[in-house]
């Protein structure tokens, strides 16, 4: 048990005398509210809050912090008021104590409803398809954020009171209530203090969680991996004695310390890379120390010329640091006993944020390390506002889960230029759409094309560290749908959302009026929007619970509403059936239009006759008239599908389109089909291979392309018919099977 006078001493080390008296006053007062209180452990309640405010001192917080976490739990589980403690102990612990509380609310609000999840089903993923919990706990994390905005302190102590809830967790005798809040604390707060560059925090709430999520796993992982060989004392001793010595030639000085990879890393590598415990490399680490910046590169070279590197394993986080300010080297060694350990070589400087993340501004202002404390805080602020505001941004808990699953856990980084030379840190997997809405949100709203290494490609194109990549831009071009399937990072993904929102309802509000029109004339020769009576507005508008004839356009520019039944409705009591008025087919240019989506299923391009159906919450989907879903489908739901037709316009636009290739297998073959493509001036969006479900001697080359009409694609098919080895190639017109393109 932790006492005041432990705690007294540690703060002692770093804070005024005053500090520490204003500390016990707050330690006597919460102790005197908490009085009768007790843990499920059966420990006087005030062991919580102290052991709270001894971890924030380990971490070296200010004494408004540690005085907040004492108080942290007195207004939600005791008589006190928060204007009581404002009083007593000033505004601004008042108002830490006050966000702490309504987190504290935020979590018992939803633990009902948490009881009867499917725990097993999202255990099996880092973070949960959309489903009804993930969207609960991402609304959760929005409100969480929203009462650390005022002070962000607040999050810091509500990471020390979840760490200290989680190591005594086996006090609770609910299994369900363990793994509930073993779940929330792996989907969110460690992400939290990742994010926060709290990597020991993280390992640890990391391991507990996995811990109570999947005992017997745990179990039979621990126990594998002090079996191991790369655990065995000895190995480590011999390898942390040649490292040592390898330093002391070289006359470099340093701190050396073992480090082990936490369990729960060690089975999502397992998990995502399908490798069995054995497979499993750099289980045993070790961490160097040293003075300064250049000693890490010294000592870098002199590991590499006693040791074997690893290739492809070293990371130099220094010269780029990681989005949360991580700086140091890292290097992947073979030893003489065929073990791979991984080297992190830092200054103390960089320890101490690799430590304490962005929290380092408080441990910057007591151990007075020359790196600057206003910068950290600075680049923690910023970060932890975007997070906020990309609540006001996004429409749905999905969204924001979205956000968290690329921002909270990130895959790793790339290094970009810009035509300047400035270095933009992205997300692996972004592309070049992402580069350009990192530059400004004006550059990728109007973003054309890109300049990656000198040749212009899509926007679609994944970037490499190291490309130097430059945005061509066109006003009069706007986001589209697609560009959601092409854009990785949430700051783009965002944007695009938003730009579709505000300009696609436009676009939807026309398409439906459009469609009435249509639906009008096809009851009667003289039916028109104007020469229904206002009554018959008002009451069809009113049956349906609409308040404006706009809304009711939306609703079938979404396909939410059936434009024939709508017309009926409109003219029951006025007018003459008439089925022989022809009607005026809705123009498809392409994809422009955020109402109108060309199917993937089978891509349809100009020229040739196509027709569109409306589907809920996507407008108007056109189809080619060949596409075996107009066939199996037209005729079941006929009042859905839209007669259609290309605009003049339509052949001036690149359209995607796919195709396959049945040849056999001969190496070089891929490169050869990809040059004969690129030869026609055919842009290659995606291409993609695989083996006959036979034999290996087939393989089936599919590519998305982009063309202008169908005669170009036609004219493609002609010369890769011609290719050596081809034995047949189509355009795909039916719908992908799930893991193709």
């Amino acid at each position: 048990m932790i006492g005041i006078a432990a705690l007294q001493r540690k703060i002692g080390d770093y804070l005024s005398s005053e500090e520490c008296a204003r500390i016990e006053n707050a330690y006597i007062y919460s102790k005197n509210a908490h009085s009768g209180q007790f843990r499920a452990s059966g420990k006087p309640y005030i062991q919580h809050p102290l052991t709270v405010a001894d971890i924030l001192a380990d971490w070296r917080f200010d004494e408004q912090s540690i005085v907040a976490a004492l108080l942290h739990d007195v207004v939600e589980d005791t008589p006190i008021t928060l204007p009581q403690i404002h009083d007593k102990f000033g505004a601004t612990i008042s108002r830490l104590v006050d966000g702490l509380s309504k987190i504290e609310r935020i979590e018992n609000i939803d633990r009902t409803q948490k009881q009867s999840a499917d725990f097993d089903g999202i255990i099996q993923k880092a973070i949960p398809d959309k489903d009804s919990l993930q969207e609960k706990q991402s609304e959760n994390f929005r409100k969480i954020l929203l009462a650390a905005a005022d002070d962000w302190r607040v999050l810091f102590i509500k990471l020390a009171d979840r760490l200290h809830n989680m190591r005594t967790l086996s006090a609770f005798s609910d299994i369900s209530r363990r793994r509930r809040i073993a779940l929330e604390t792996l989907l969110i707060y460690a992400p939290i203090a990742d994010r926060l560059g709290f990597s020991p925090v993280r390992d640890e709430l990391q391991n507990l969680s996995f811990r109570y999520l999947r005992p017997n796993r745990h179990r039979v992982l621990s126990k594998a991996l002090n079996n191991s060989k790369a655990a065995n004392r000895n190995v480590i001793s011999r390898v942390e004695t040649a490292i040592l010595d390898a330093l002391k030639k070289h006359e470099i000085q340093g701190d050396l310390a073992k480090r082990r990879k936490n369990l729960h890393s060690i089975y999502q590598k397992m998990q995502t890379q399908r490798l069995s415990f054995a497979q499993v490399e750099d289980i045993v680490g070790f961490r160097l120390i040293v003075d300064k910046r250049m000693d890490c590169y010294l000592a870098l070279g002199a590991l590499h010329e006693c040791f074997t590197p690893t290739p492809k394993r070293f990371k130099d986080y220094i010269a780029m640091p990681k989005s949360n300010g991580y700086q140091s080297l890292h290097t992947a060694l073979i030893t003489k006993e065929e073990v791979q350990v991984e080297i992190q070589i830092r200054t103390r400087g960089m320890h101490i944020v690799a430590e304490n993340g962005l929290a380092a501004h408080w441990v910057y202002k007591q151990q007075g390390t020359t790196i600057n404390a206003d910068t950290t805080q600075n680049e923690a602020l910023n970060r932890l506002s975007s997070l906020v505001r990309l609540h006001a941004e996004n429409d749905t808990p999905g969204d924001f889960m979205e956000y968290l699953q690329v921002e909270l856990s990130p895959p790793g980084e790339i290094y970009v230029l810009t035509p300047q030379g400035t270095v933009l840190r992205l997300p692996r997997g972004s592309t070049a759409l992402d580069f350009a809405y990192a530059i400004h949100t004006n550059v990728g709203d109007h973003a054309e094309s890109a300049v990656i290494n000198g040749s212009q490609l899509p926007l679609s194109r994944q970037l490499q560290s190291g490309d130097q990549v430059s945005i061509k831009t066109n006003p009069d071009i706007l986001p589209i749908p697609h560009w959601l399937s092409i854009a990785k990072t949430a700051r783009a993904r965002s944007r695009i959302r938003y730009m579709l929102n505000a300009a696609g309802r436009k676009d939807l509000i026309t398409l439906g009026r459009k469609l009435l029109i249509n639906a009008l004339q096809k009851i009667s020769r003289a039916s028109s929007i104007e020469n229904i009576k206002e009554e018959h507005w008002r009451s069809f508008l009113g049956a349906n619970n609409m308040q404006s004839a706009e809304e009711l356009y939306l609703a079938m520019g979404l396909g939410k509403m059936l434009p024939d039944i709508v017309a009926r409705g409109l003219l029951r009591k006025q007018a003459k059936l008439d089925k022989k008025t022809a009607l005026q087919p809705v123009s498809v240019v392409g994809t422009g239009n955020s109402a109108i989506t060309l199917s993937p299923c089978c891509y349809p391009l100009p020229f040739e006759t196509i027709i569109g159906v409306l589907q809920k919450n996507h407008g108007l989907v056109v189809h080619s008239n060949q596409c075996p879903m107009v066939s199996a489908q037209k005729n079941r739901r006929s009042e859905k599908w839209i007669d259609t037709a290309w605009s003049d316009k339509a052949s001036n636009i690149a359209h995607r389109s796919a195709i396959i290739i049945e040849c056999l297998n001969k190496p070089g073959l891929a490169t050869t089909v990809s040059s004969a493509i690129s030869s026609q001036d055919i842009n290659i969006i995606t291409f993609n291979y695989s083996h006959g479900e036979v034999t290996q001697n087939f393989i089936e080359i599919t590519a998305i392309v982009e063309v202008t009409t169908l005669a170009i694609l036609n004219r493609l098919l002609n010369v890769l018919q011609k290719l050596p080895d081809v034995m047949e190639v189509r355009r795909r017109t039916e719908t992908p099977k799930p893991n193709a393109p």
